[in-house]
C-alpha cells in the first residue's frame, strides 16, 4: 500500500470514529446503544493503530529509498569529479553535495555553508565569479555559467567550472541557485602547458634569422614571425592570421608567384625578387592537415655578389683580352728597357768615375787653390798696413782692401766647394769630442760681430747654461757661422737675431731666428740643397753660391742630428738644428 492511500485511509476511519461518537453523546438511548458504540468506537481505534503502524513502516521505507539513492548520485558525480550547488536565495545559504566536499578534500558538514565560507574557499583573484553566481537571478537569462578556482585542504588550488538556472520564484516560497560544478583542474594544467609549449615555440620562430609563415589548407595564414612582414615591408597588423596568401601578395606588390604545395612534393625551394630590392629564397613543406610551411632567407648579399661576379667575369674577360694584347707591348717594352738599362749602367758607370774624378780633382786642387790665395790675401794685409812704408797714392790703399776682401770671399768658397765634395765623396770625418756650445758660439758671435755692426743689426745671445754635446767643434761652428752669416745678409738695418737654445729628450736643439726679409713659401722645399738659391742670377742681390744651407744640413746630419728651417715672407726666418748630448 502506498503512503498516500494510507493516510487517505487514516483519515477517512479517523472521521468515522469521531462521527459514532458524536453521535453517541448526542442521542444518549441507553447502556446498549452506548456500550455498542463504544464497541465501535474501539474497533475504529484499533484500526487507526494499525493503520499508524504501516503509516511509519512505509514513511521508513522511503526515507531510506531516498538515502539509498542520494548515495548512488553521490558516488556517481564523485567519480565524475562533479558536484551539486543549491543555493537558497531567500536564506542566503548554501548546500554542496558530498562530491563537492571530496573535490576539495574536505567532510561535508552537518549544516549549510554562508557565502562568506564560500568565498573563504575561493581564490582571492577569482571573487568576481563568486558575484557573478550570486547575480544570476537579476540576469534575463537568470543563469550562469564560470570559472574559478577553489582551496584545497592540501593548499593547492582546485580549477572548477560551475554551471546552473535559477529556480523558484513565483508561486514558490524562494529562489534557488541550482547547478553542477565540474573539476577541470587537468584541463586548466593542459591548457597552461600547451599556452606555455606555444609561447616557447613561438619565441623559437621569432629568434631565427629566416622568414617563418604557415598556412592551412585554404592559404590562410596561421601564423608568421616579425621577419616576414618586415621582408614584404609591410606593418605587422597587416599581417594577421586569416589573411588569405593571395590578397598579402598583392598588397605586398609581390608580382611573382609565392610558392604553394605542388602535386606530389612534399618539398620544393625557390627564388623570388621583392618589390623593395630583396631577393628571398623560400623553402616550402606541405604539412599533413594540406597546409604549408614557408621558411625565406634573405640571398640579397649572395644575388648582388652573383651580379658582381658576372659583371667581373665580362670585365676580366675584356682585362685578359687586354693583357693579351699588351703582353706583346710589354715584351718590346721589356726588350726597350733592358737595352735602357744597359745604357744605364754605363752612363752611370761614367757618371760615377766622372764624380770620383771632380771629387778626386778638387781634393787634389785644393793646396794649389788655397796656396796662391793666402799668398794673395797675406800680401794684401801687409800692403793695407803699410808694413814697408807708405803707398803713396791713396788709390792703392782702397785697391788693396778690394784685393784682400776678394782674396778672403774666393778663399771661403773655395773651402766649401772642398768641404762639399768630401762629404759627398765620403772623405769628410768628425772628431766627435765632449763640446761646449757656449764657448763654440761665443767665438762664433765674435767672428760675425763686426759685420753685424757694420749693417747695424743687433745679436742678442739667449744661450745660457747649455749641457755639454758630443760634436765635431770645427764642424759645428762652421754650420753655426754659416747661419749667422747669413741672417746678417738677409736682415735689412734695424733688424735684430735672436739665438736660442735648450735641451730635451736627448738632443741639444739650436735657433737662429732673424728679422729679416724671409723666404715664400714656395721656395722652402729647396732651400737646402747644394747651390740652391731664392734669388736668380738675373736679379740676385746677395753674394753667395748656395752652398751655406747645403753644408750646414749635411754636417748637422753626420751628427745624427736635423736642420729645419722655418720663415715667414717679410717677417723673418728661424733656422734650427739638434746635436746629440
Amino acid at each position: 500500500m502506498s503512503s498516500g492511500k494510507v493516510a487517505r485511509l487514516l483519515l477517512a476511519l479517523s472521521g468515522a470514529c469521531l462521527v459514532a461518537l458524536n453521535a453517541a453523546l448526542y442521542f444518549d438511548e441507553g447502556w446498549s446503544r452506548t456500550l455498542a458504540f463504544s464497541g465501535l468506537l474501539s474497533a475504529g481505534y484499533v484500526a487507526l493503530a494499525w493503520l499508524l503502524v504501516h503509516l511509519r513502516e512505509s514513511k521508513l521505507e522511503a526515507e531510506a529509498a531516498l538515502v539509498e539513492n542520494q548515495q548512488r548520485f553521490d558516488m556517481a558525480f564523485a567519480g565524475a569529479r562533479c558536484g551539486i550547488w543549491d543555493w537558497d536565495l531567500t536564506e542566503n545559504r548554501v548546500y554542496w553535495s558530498a562530491a563537492m566536499f571530496d573535490m576539495v578534500g574536505l567532510k561535508q558538514p552537518s549544516r549549510r555553508m554562508s557565502p562568506n565560507e564560500v568565498k573563504a574557499l575561493t581564490h582571492p583573484d577569482d571573487l568576481a565569479a563568486i558575484d557573478e553566481i550570486m547575480q544570476a537571478a537579476s540576469r534575463p537569462s537568470r543563469s550562469y555559467d564560470t570559472d574559478f578556482r577553489l582551496k584545497h585542504a592540501d593548499g593547492s588550488w582546485v580549477w572548477v567550472h560551475a554551471k546552473g538556472q535559477v529556480w523558484g520564484g513565483g508561486r514558490l516560497a524562494s529562489e534557488r541557485l541550482v547547478g553542477i560544478t565540474i573539476d577541470i583542474t587537468e584541463q586548466k594544467l593542459a591548457e597552461k602547458r600547451v599556452s606555455e609549449a606555444n609561447e616557447r615555440l613561438r619565441d623559437a620562430i621569432e629568434s631565427i634569422g629566416e622568414a617563418f609563415v604557415l598556412w592551412d589548407g585554404d592559404n590562410r595564414l596561421v601564423t608568421s614571425n616579425s621577419k616576414f612582414a618586415e621582408f614584404l615591408d609591410l606593418p605587422e597588423s597587416d599581417v594577421a592570421p586569416g589573411v588569405t596568401l593571395p590578397d598579402l601578395m598583392a598588397q605586398a606588390s609581390v608580382t611573382e608567384s609565392w610558392p604553394q604545395p605542388g602535386t606530389g612534393r612534399n618539398e620544393s625551394v625557390r627564388e623570388i625578387h621583392l618589390p623593395s630590392g630583396r631577393w628571398l629564397q623560400i623553402s616550402e613543406r606541405r604539412t599533413k592537415d594540406g597546409g604549408h610551411v614557408n621558411v625565406g632567407t634573405d640571398i640579397t648579399d649572395i644575388k648582388t655578389q652573383e651580379a658582381q661576379l658576372t659583371e667581373s667575369k665580362g670585365e676580366l674577360e675584356r682585362t685578359v683580352r687586354d693583357l693579351e694584347t699588351s703582353r706583346q707591348k710589354l715584351q718590346e717594352q721589356a726588350r726597350q728597357l733592358v737595352d735602357l738599362a744597359e745604357k744605364y749602367a754605363v752612363e752611370k758607370t761614367r757618371a760615377e768615375t766622372a764624380n770620383r774624378s771632380k771629387s778626386e780633382f778638387l781634393a787634389n786642387m785644393s793646396h794649389e787653390l788655397r796656396t796662391p790665395l793666402n799668398a794673395i790675401i797675406g800680401f794684401s794685409e801687409m800692403m793695407e798696413s803699410e808694413l814697408f812704408g807708405p803707398l803713396g797714392a791713396p788709390k792703392y790703399h782702397e785697391y788693396t782692401q778690394d784685393i784682400k776682401g776678394s782674396g778672403q770671399h774666393l778663399l771661403e768658397l773655395i773651402n766649401d766647394i772642398l768641404d762639399m765634395s768630401k762629404i759627398e765623396a765620403g772623405r769628410m770625418t768628425l772628431e766627435k769630442d765632449d763640446l761646449d756650445i757656449n764657448e763654440v758660439l761665443g767665438e762664433s758671435l765674435r767672428l760675425v760681430s763686426g759685420r753685424a755692426e757694420e749693417a747695424d743689426l743687433k745679436i742678442v745671445n739667449e744661450v745660457a747654461g747649455l749641457p755639454h754635446a758630443q760634436a765635431d767643434k770645427r764642424a759645428v761652428k762652421q754650420v753655426l757661422l754659416n747661419l749667422l752669416s747669413n741672417a746678417v745678409k738677409f736682415t735689412q738695418a734695424g733688424g735684430s737675431i735672436h739665438v736660442t737654445g735648450k735641451a730635451e729628450n736627448g738632443m741639444l736643439t739650436i735657433a737662429v731666428r732673424d728679422t729679416g726679409i724671409g723666404i715664400p713659401s714656395s721656395a722652402l722645399p729647396k732651400i737646402g740643397r747644394p747651390f740652391e738659391q731664392v734669388e736668380s742670377q738675373h736679379n740676385k742681390k746677395h753674394k753667395g753660391t748656395g752652398l751655406g744651407l747645403a753644408l750646414s744640413r749635411s754636417l748637422v746630419e753626420m751628427h745624427g742630428g736635423e736642420l729645419g728651417i722655418e720663415s715667414i715672407e717679410g717677417v723673418g726666418t728661424t733656422v734650427s738644428f739638434t746635436l746629440p748630448l
